[in-house]
């Protein structure tokens, strides 16, 4: 190796420091796991540095070979302290190899600025390497963007055992490429040696005349990067690339497990809180996700087909379409609702609303939940909000307005997992986060609000817009013989003696059965009027209701309509379309169809008199 790389050891100014641990400690309390916590952080951060509105984000857990390893550990960190975790290096090397996970972005700016901290930056340039590698905390200059304090980057030694990063960027310093590589340790507490007190921040690179390790740079620091496996970026292009040592295990229910299950872990990190980015409306996901365990990639995240995120894609999806300038028409299991703030009137964003009906292969951990974002596009949290009746869920998106981006921001915690009211900012008396999340909750509450039951006529008239809210299931359309029928007005032939008359009605909304792994909906009938000991036959079909409330006579060609599967009386399954039934029984009869996907479907009832 070309270039010797020593260590440097931070030493308590006279004027004071911080020790590495408030780095961690900074971070406060999240109920985030450790990986879930990496994935945002450093995701954050290469979105920050986008060149334009796509890059590449990939993240490998690698076993080093043993010539990767002895580079890694016997000459780059050959020196270490004599006290923190990271003196434990040698001890995770395992049969000559070391295992490592590589968090890497192209189409980035790459670190660029000052190696120095106390360096100004050219005009145009920012802070870049020196407020990740040397800094903790943020400078105002820097605007909000993503990140608002700076902190998060002590998940990434959380991550290593040894609370050791190895970091490599390409960016343009001065109009012109240039390559850099340093050592870094942020895990570590402080301690005193030789009546001296240390950080216990070090740092591995080229010592300069003054004393301070400054990174590697050149040609030199690429051929090194490449010498232990780093995957950096092209000859010509810019990026950055994090090298966590010996990594932590992943925390699985069964105690530590394999490096599959982190690489793993993480991946369902970026489905959870990233979907945002991986969602293509036409023009390509902004993001390129890969993750590879030793080589072997895992699935590519493709959030319309994930389980666990998929209705939230399509809403997010709706609502970037309906903002585009081609103004796509929605979804109709779509519906969307601008949050407003009255005093003073502003747009404080958009919600997405999407219902869909539940079926047993859904993923139903965050059905009936708003997926809060702002402008970074990746998920603050879940909501959780008012449910709706049992046959379907709500799953949503509202993405802060960009004019009010700022206020969402100062009230996010240091791990950007929460809008926490108290702590945004205020216009006058007024503070937008508790007004919009107020808003939403409302939003919810009234959308769910139970009303007075309607007749089988308001029913027909409103099958379009049922069928059009919900996507699935209308209730039940009453067909002969079970009709309430309108009166003639008093006297022979009006109104009394109609009521006299035995009708089969709808008791209930539909609802939603799971038999088999397949989804089926039942509807409920009972018998009202007619005289006591009259016998009936009651038979039922479904039907699929067109958009138009229109009732399709049979499935469109190629669709598969809903199918009978029985009568249900008293706990019994009766497979006959038709049964007898008896008048003044107060008995409830449940028909029971297949729910086709996608589809509303409605039921009539035919009740014929068999003897008096």
């Amino acid at each position: 190796m070309g270039v010797d790389f020593r260590l440097f050891r931070h030493p308590w100014e006279a004027t004071g420091s911080g020790d590495a641990k408030s780095i961690q400690k900074a971070m406060g309390k999240t109920s985030l796991d450790l990986w879930s916590v990496l994935l945002r952080e450093a995701l954050q951060n290469s979105w920050d540095a986008r060149l334009a509105e796509r890059i590449e984000f990939h993240v490998a857990d690698t076993r080093l070979s043993e010539e990767q390893s002895g580079i890694l550990v016997h000459d780059l960190f050959n020196e270490l302290p004599p006290q923190g975790a990271s003196r434990g290096i040698p001890q995770k090397v395992n049969n000559g190899r070391i295992r490592v996970l590589t968090i890497s972005d192209y189409g980035t700016k790459g670190l660029g600025g000052p190696i120095r901290a106390n360096v100004e930056p050219e005009p145009g340039e920012r802070d870049d390497f020196s407020d990740f590698v040397r800094n903790f905390g943020r400078s105002d200059s820097k605007g909000l963007e993503g990140g608002t304090y700076g902190y998060g980057k002590g998940v990434l030694y959380q991550a290593s055992q040894v609370g050791v990063c190895l970091v490599y960027s390409q960016a343009k310093v001065n109009g012109r490429l240039e390559n850099r590589l340093i050592g870094v340790s942020g895990g570590d507490n402080g301690y005193v040696d030789n009546g001296f007190k240390f950080t216990g921040r070090n740092w591995w690179g080229v010592l300069a005349e003054d004393g301070v390790i400054d990174p590697a740079t050149g040609p030199e620091a690429r051929a090194i990067a490449e010498s232990v496996g780093m995957p950096v970026p092209a000859h010509d292009e810019t990026g950055t690339c994090i090298m966590i040592l010996a990594p932590h295990f992943f925390q699985g229910e069964a105690g530590d497990v394999g490096p599959k299950d982190r690489i793993t872990a993480i991946r369902a990190a970026a489905v959870k809180w990233a979907w945002p980015h991986a969602v293509d409306i036409g023009e390509g996901p902004n993001v390129g996700f890969a993750f590879s365990y030793d080589g072997e990639f895992l699935p590519s995240i493709e959030p319309f087909k994930e389980p666990s995120v998929k209705h939230f894609a399509h809403a997010y999806a709706d609502m970037e379409r309906a903002a585009s300038s081609k103004r796509a028409p929605l979804a109709p299991q779509t519906k969307l609702e601008v949050i407003m703030s009255q005093n003073p009137i502003f747009r404080l964003g958009t919600l997405s609303m999407r219902q869909a009906i539940n079926h047993i292969s859904d993923d139903r951990a965050l059905q009936n939940t708003v997926a809060l974002m702002r402008n970074p596009r990746i998920v603050v949290k879940y909501l959780a909000v008012a449910a709706p009746v049992d046959d379907y869920s709500v799953y949503s998106v509202f993405l802060a307005d960009p004019e009010v981006d700022e206020d969402f921001a100062t009230s996010e915690p240091v791990t950007h997992d929460d809008w926490i009211v108290k702590d945004a900012m205020t216009r006058g008396n007024r503070n937008f986060v508790r007004i919009a999340l107020n808003r939403i909750e409302n939003t919810f509450k009234n959308m769910h609000r139970p009303s007075a039951p309607s007749t089988a006529a308001q029913q027909a008239a409103g099958a379009t817009r049922i069928a059009t809210a919900l996507g699935g299931l209308v209730g039940g359309i009453s067909g002969h013989g079970a009709a309430s029928q309108p009166g003639k007005g008093p006297g022979p032939g009006g109104g009394a003696s109609r009521s006299r008359r035995a009708a089969a009605r709808l008791t209930s909304p539909p609802r939603l059965l799971v038999l088999g792994g397949i989804a089926h909906v039942a509807f409920s009938y009972s018998l009202t009027g007619g005289k006591s000991g009259e016998l009936f036959d009651l038979s039922v079909r479904a039907h699929v209701v067109t958009v138009t409330g229109a009732i399709e006579g049979d499935a469109p060609l190629g669709a598969e309509g809903p199918q009978f599967v029985g009568w249900k009386v008293d706990g019994q399954l009766v497979k006959e379309p038709s049964i007898r039934v008896v008048a003044q029984s107060q008995q409830e009869y449940l028909a029971i169809f297949t729910q086709p996907d996608d589809t509303a479907i409605s039921s009539t009832v035919d009740l014929k008199l068999v003897s008096p």
